[in-house]
């Protein structure tokens, strides 16, 4: 099995995104008011497709990748886990209590998995540094800032999306924060890069 670069990656994972976004918004209006059951499933299951992908390429990133690399990603992993996992918890809480609609917390489960992922990078970046390394060791490798800005864009368009489309106030507002995260992220992210000096180790 021949190991993907870090750009190959980076690119492979940010179309997967986009393809399960652009699914979500096409399929879901349908599934909910198809007639026949099996549309409906067909529906509710596609956009699960991309995701798949995305694992089986985090999967065969880390099956190829050398022991500490692994170390970085299962830490990266298993912090990822721990707030998707505290996240689901407030959330059934609060649908059990009724503080949050059931629909609200079932549109959040769409997003369960893309934040999982953009956690597991935070936390992937965070580990990479401690152990003194870099995640543009790879030369054609995507800087951090594109990365966070590319997600910045498709989150951002989700929530134009749904702006101009029934949605609830509360699924609008989680997709106006992460897109404002991102974007502030990409920012810092960029100005680190861009003040650092030329000759001076990357600080991604």
């Amino acid at each position: 099995m021949t190991r993907l670069s870090k750009a190959q990656y980076d690119r492979l994972v940010l179309v997967a995104m986009v393809v399960y976004v652009a699914l979500v918004l096409m399929l879901l209006p349908h599934a909910r008011s198809a007639a026949a059951p099996w549309s409906r499933l067909v529906s509710s299951l596609l956009p699960t497709l991309p995701m798949l992908y995305v694992i089986w390429l985090l999967g065969r990133r880390i099956w190829l990748s050398d022991e500490l690399e692994q170390r970085t990603h299962l830490i990266g992993l298993g912090v990822a886990s721990a707030v998707v996992g505290i996240f689901g918890l407030i959330g059934g809480f609060l649908a059990v209590t009724k503080v949050m609609p059931y629909e609200t917390a079932a549109t959040l489960l769409l997003w369960v998995f893309p934040i999982l992922m953009f956690t597991y990078g935070l936390a992937h970046w965070w580990a990479t540094r401690h152990y003194g390394g870099s995640l543009c060791d790879e030369a054609d490798g995507m800087p951090a800032h594109v990365r966070l800005f590319v997600v910045a864009l498709i989150f951002g368009a989700v929530a134009v999306w749904s702006y101009f489309h029934p949605t609830d106030d509360f699924a609008f507002g989680m997709l106006c924060g992460i897109a404002s995260a991102s974007l502030g992220a990409a920012v810092v992210f960029g100005l680190r890069r861009w003040l650092r000096p030329r000759g001076g180790a990357s600080a991604e």
